[in-house]
């Protein structure tokens, strides 16, 4: 760790890393949302024998799946729980510094720092998603512009007032382009309160702990009672409505502040250096546990456990967090000065990625004639050229849009955080 600033080395490559397997989970999503074939993308409903794996082994009249499918299709959602655990690491770990050095946590200053970090890019893709890209062809998805058009203020409401994640279970559509964004509410709401939650605790583990069982309790006992009186035969359909329930279900499963608790714990394991517990997680065993745990939980999950898959994949997504940015004699070492360009601009790749790839297909389409089955090479630009927009939108966004906010969160910050500018 930087001594004069609070900065972990190697983190900044994971970002990328998570961000992107968001981008390629997304570029055959939307190929199978403007109509192409994709056999990579599958919801998890079609895997018709319990778990990916096998699906992937089956023999019979139905087609085993390909073997990249699980982990295409889930590795835009596995790179969305590593960004909560990555983010309630980092957060939570700068929180105690600043409460051990003040003796106090600056609440207020806290929020002006993540509205500089958060605000500024994220109310640009709500301006553009919501009154820009509609009114360009190129940007088009034509299967969710009637969600747009049917639900428009009350999506712009709740997108702008920051519970993006409630309009999307509301609506029960994405937003064209902007189908990311319900995870920035989520970080957004779990940090409504957990500076409070670490200025009143005094036993920082009890407390996450604590907390997670809290959570997982509460959302476990309202799934049980509506799965006893709200579904099932006994129930008069004209009493009940179910959309009602299923928007709360969804709502409810958006909220990942588990993964970001997860989070938090490894960052009071390193600042109360408890050396029992990071001697076990820095140990080289565990680091090859965790890596061969990520793909192990997606091939083999259960589907009946599958609401329960953010759980599985938070804790060796800490364990790697921890040894890349905390442990000196990790063999898991990514500090290459490429990849941690890529890592700083990761906010943006996340954030343009959706624009860029369906400008990219409807390009690709207009010069091409793209047909409904796309070969090899077709595919290949597809994903070169997405790419490669995304990251020369996100790096262009860093410099000339992010980086000025960036630079004024320092006045706020009585711990400084990241690479000196």
């Amino acid at each position: 760790m930087d001594s004069s600033r609070t900065y972990f080395q190697g983190l900044n490559s994971l970002r990328f890393f998570a961000a992107l397997a968001v981008v390629l989970t997304h570029i055959e999503l939307v190929k199978k949302l403007l109509y192409h074939e994709c056999t990579l993308w599958l919801k998890t409903e079609d895997w018709i024998l319990g778990n990916a794996w096998q699906s992937i082994v089956r023999e019979g009249p139905v087609q085993a799946i390909s073997w990249l499918s699980p982990f295409v299709t889930f590795g835009g959602y596995f790179g969305v729980i590593f960004f909560f655990v990555l983010s309630g690491f980092l957060i939570t770990y700068l929180l105690l510094q600043e409460k051990e050095r003040s003796h106090t946590v600056a609440i207020k200053y806290f929020y002006i720092r993540r509205i500089l970090r958060i605000w500024p890019i994220y109310f640009l893709l709500i301006v553009l998603g919501f009154f820009v890209f509609p009114h360009i062809p190129w940007f088009e998805i034509p299967s969710q512009q009637r969600v747009l058009r049917d639900n428009f203020w009350f999506s712009l409401i709740t997108y702008a007032t920051m519970i993006p994640n409630f309009g999307f279970a509301y609506v029960m559509e994405s937003i064209p382009n902007l189908g990311q964004l319900w995870s920035i509410g989520v970080e957004e709401q779990f940090y409504l309160f957990w500076p409070v939650v670490i200025y009143f605790s005094r036993n920082y583990v009890r407390t996450i702990l604590f907390f997670i069982a809290l959570l997982l309790c509460f959302k476990a006992g309202a799934l049980a009672i509506i799965n006893i009186f709200f579904t099932g035969p006994k129930i008069n359909p004209d009493l009940l409505q179910f959309t009602t329930i299923d928007v709360f279900q969804r709502f409810l499963g958006s909220l990942k502040f588990e993964s970001m608790a997860i989070g938090a714990l490894g960052a009071c394991l390193v600042f109360e250096n408890r050396t029992f517990y990071l001697s076990v997680i820095y140990h080289r065993v565990t680091q090859i546990l965790a890596l061969l745990a990520l793909p192990a939980v997606i091939l083999f999950t259960p589907a009946s456990l599958y609401k329960g898959l953010y759980l599985l994949l938070s804790v060796p997504c800490l364990i790697i967090i921890m040894n890349v940015g905390c442990n000196p004699d990790s063999f898991l070492r990514f500090r290459h000065k490429t990849l941690n360009y890529l890592g700083k601009i990761s906010y943006g790749i996340y954030m343009y990625h959706l624009a860029c790839i369906a400008f990219t297909y409807h390009m690709i389409d207009y010069f091409l004639d793209l047909p409904f089955h796309i070969n090899l090479w077709q595919n290949l630009l597809i994903y070169t050229v997405s790419i490669s927009l995304t990251l020369l939108v996100s790096s262009l966004s860093y410099r000339f849009i992010e980086k000025p906010f960036i630079q004024r969160k320092d006045k706020y910050a009585i711990i400084r955080s990241g690479e000196a500018h």
